[in-house]
């Protein structure tokens, strides 16, 4: 049986605000360790869209973090150095060095975003392969197909010309609207909960997991 390749997404790593109404978007450095320890005992091979083109090896798995919130260079990137884990970071270019504007300060506080001066390390680092989404964050499937478009190629071309990144695919997020069928002209590899994909698209868009326990039982039974 040909293998298929699972995408597993986190968004934020840490301890959520007491306040917070979003808790399940958050994971404890602790548990995302575990999550590292269990799918390295399971035999899963790490990917980042660099490996695309070549054949998949047994049990391939790709990790990506969505957001590029500072939690991701003061937790997640230790551990990634630890483990020697490649993964993708999704971040929306104009908000580098600021902070998740796209998020309701009522549902819990903002979070700051990585700095230009860290993107650029975790690159060079050859663990982490940048993804975009978008230009502010904002929900791209909320957008007229044109203008999302629009904002996917300005945000790869600032990428390239700001900071010098090659963006490796187009993240969408895990809330992001259900069975939307995307009508976008990409050339980069799609990672996205929704469902459909239109006929040029469909042999790049890959479905999204979340770290939950379904997931874990998923990955524990079904390959």
């Amino acid at each position: 049986m040909k293998p298929s390749l699972p995408v597993l997404v986190f968004q934020k790593v840490g301890n959520p605000p007491t306040n917070s109404h979003l808790k399940n978007q958050w994971i404890t450095p602790k548990a995302l360790e575990n999550w590292f320890i269990f799918l390295t005992k399971k035999g899963y091979h790490f990917l980042t869209p660099a490996n695309f083109g070549k054949p998949l090896p047994s049990k391939p798995i790709m990790l990506t973090f969505i957001g590029g919130f500072q939690s991701f260079y003061s937790e997640v990137f230790p551990l990634l150095q630890k483990y020697k884990i490649p993964v993708t970071c999704a971040v929306a270019v104009d908000t580098l060095g600021t902070y998740n504007s796209w998020q309701d300060p009522y549902q819990e506080p903002w979070q700051n975003i990585l700095t230009s001066k860290q993107l650029n390390e975790l690159v060079k680092s050859k663990l982490v392969q940048i993804a975009t989404l978008g230009l502010t964050g904002n929900d791209l499937t909320q957008l007229p197909p044109q203008q999302a478009q629009q904002e996917i190629d300005e945000s790869i071309f600032r990428l390239k010309k700001l900071y010098d990144i090659e963006t490796c695919a187009v993240a969408f997020w895990p809330w992001a609207r259900q069975n939307k069928k995307f009508d976008y002209n990409l050339s980069l590899p799609i990672f996205s909960a929704c469902h459909g994909a239109n006929r040029r698209s469909e042999k790049k868009v890959f479905r999204i997991l979340q770290p939950n326990w379904f997931t874990r039982l998923r990955l524990s039974i079904g390959r």
